[in-house]
Parts: C-alpha cells; structure tokens; sequence
C-alpha cells in the first residue's frame, strides 16, 4: 500500500486554500476578475510597459509571455515590450524587479519553482520573499517531468534509483530543473549530482540526448516534444497527475512508496508547482495600475482567440487571479520547516 496517499489529500486542502474551482483546469469561463476597483486602466492606457523573461529566447517561458503578451496589450491599451534579462538562473532578473518603479510599467513572468525554492530556501541570489512581489495572474501551472536520453541506460525511474552515481543538467540554483532535481535526488537518496551552468533548457536537452549528462527536470509542455520524437524518455511525474499524452507506464510521485516523511516533503514542493509561471510586478505597487492589470489578464486569459492559439502552440493555460496567488504564497510561507531546511541544504 502506498503510505503517501493521506498526504497526497492533504495537499488537495493545502491547495483548495488558494485556488478556486475550475482554475487548475485551465481558463474557466465562471471565471470572475481578481481585482478591485473596477481595473481602471488610464495610468498605462498609451503607456509601454516591459515584461521581463529571466531566460533567453525560445524557452517555455520565453513562449508564454509572448504568447499572452499580445491579448493583454489590448485589454490594456497599451505597448507591451518583452525583454529577455537570463542570468542567476532565472534570480537576475527578479531581483532587478524589486528595485523598479512600482507604476506598473515594469513586470516578469516568474518561475515559481526554481524562484520560490530559491526563496524559501534562503538561497545566495535570491534577494526576495515570495510575499515582496505584487501579483497579478498565473499564466500556467505545469507539473515537473523527469526525462533521460532514449538512447541512454536509465529508461525508468527505478533504474534511475539503482544507479551508482546520476548526473542531471541544470541552468543554474534559481531554475526549476535545479531545485526540482535535487529534492528528487535528496528524498530519494540518489547520488550523483547536478550540473549547473547550460545556458537555457534547450543546451540541457542536447546535452542529455548527447548523454553528456544523464538526465533533466522540465515543465511537462515543454518535454512533450522530446518525448513524442522518442529522443527523451519520461520516467516520472513530479505531480499528482499525468497528462493524456503521456504513457501510463510514467509514474507521478503521488503513485510511489514512500515514508511519511518523504510524502510530507513532496506535498510542500507539489504545493509550490502550483504556484506556475505568474506574471508579477515590484513590491507595493500602485493599487490603480495592480487593479488594471488584473482585471486586464483576467479578460485576457478568457479570450477565445488566445485559448485557441495556445491550444495550437500545445501549451495549456491555467489562469489564476492575482489575489488567489498572494493567498496561495501566504501558504508557502508557511511551509513545513523540513521542506525550508532540506531546500537550505541543496544550494
């Protein structure tokens, strides 16, 4: 019997806390504005305002503030310029964000694993809480998905578990491969260690399909065309569940043996998943420009012409209101102190 089950429902309540119904699935059409105030939008009507992606060009969160960015410059009415800012793993540029005017001119699509991890962790380059930015939507909330090389020896996590020594591939500390390799790798007592330093997601793809290294930790969307060209193999789902266009032979951890204590330290870094890829603004920013740019997203994210697109470019939406992400960071705050104090010991 798998032990972890109870603390797999425990998580669902953790969840259920900050994230409203229908919203995991992606965009729902009940779906009310977040903000207050009736998101009056004539302090950037006319304006340019820049959205910062913390990595270079062409990766998954390159292609989703593009993908957006377009439907929430016209519910806006205003230029949205996006800028690639890669450095620190991703910590560069939110760092950057904290010292910019709070006028709503300046934003960042955040990686909410690799960022938060590194948030919670107290990690060297994270000069930020969670709680020090001003929220304004969850773009999309992607499960973890470990891969290895096709052509490689380790085919199935278990194999991954039997090895002497595994290497994964990383961009740096402050990245979602990084931290979510390495909980793997410190829960499941499996040695070896992590390779740090590619540039973006697509040097680490190479270098797992060159066997270089021996595998990688990626947003599911954004292995899924590994994977379905057959040069990755998917051997487990850091989530509760699989994608319909994944095998079910691919476990999720919620389907592994585990003790309660791995089970507790998995349910806090699940919960961290939720928090996605959010669109995010400075701390304290102007109440009538968080308003707008709620309300904005809200409308955006419902535009039929941007689920069909995004549908087309195979990447899900799973839109959630700025107010219900301050309510779920407020929760990660909180997290168990094994989860904090593991997260310390990886960077």
């Amino acid at each position: 019997m798998n032990t972890a089950m109870p603390y797999r429902r425990s998580l669902r309540s953790l969840i259920a806390l900050g994230v409203g119904a229908g919203v995991l699935s992606g965009c729902s059409s009940d779906s009310e504005p977040a903000a207050s105030g009736g998101g009056d939008c004539a302090s950037l009507e006319g304006e340019t305002i820049t959205i910062v992606v913390p990595y270079e060009p062409g990766g998954g969160y390159d292609s989703y503030t593009r993908l957006v960015a377009p439907y929430l410059e016209e519910e806006i009415g205003a230029t949205i310029a996006v800028q690639n800012q890669p450095g620190a793993g991703g910590l560069l540029a939110l760092n950057s964000l904290r010292a910019e005017d709070a006028d709503g001119t300046k934003l960042a699509i955040m990686n909410g694993v690799g960022a938060g991890g590194s948030s919670i962790a107290g990690a060297e380059g994270a000069d930020f809480a969670l709680d020090d930015f001003t929220y304004i939507g969850r773009v999309a909330s992607d499960p973890s998905l470990l891969v290895t090389s096709a052509a490689g020896e380790y085919q199935t996590f278990d194999d991954i578990l039997a090895a002497d020594e595994f290497r994964w591939g990383s961009t740096g500390p402050g990245a979602e491969d990084y931290v979510t390799s390495s909980l793997i790798s410190a829960v499941f007592d499996i040695p070896g260690e992590v390779v740090t330093g590619f540039p973006g997601s697509g040097e680490t793809e190479l270098a797992v399909v060159q066997g270089s290294i021996d595998g990688m930790s990626g947003n599911l969307t954004s292995r899924r065309g590994a994977v379905e060209d057959g040069t990755q193999t998917p051997v487990l789902v850091v989530g509760e569940e699989s994608p319909d266009w994944l095998s079910d032979d691919v476990p999720t951890v919620a389907e592994l043996d585990t003790t309660e204590e791995q089970a507790e330290l998995l349910d806090a870094h699940l919960a961290l998943i939720e928090l996605g890829r959010p669109f995010i603004g400075p701390p304290g920013m102007d109440e009538a420009a968080t308003s707008c740019l709620r309300t904005a997203m809200a409308a955006a994210m419902e535009n039929p012409e941007l689920v069909q697109e995004s549908e087309e470019q195979e990447r899900e939406l799973a839109f959630l209101p700025g107010d219900e992400l301050e309510g779920l960071v407020q929760d990660l705050m909180d997290a168990p102190p094994a989860y904090s104090e593991l997260l310390a010991t990886l960077y």
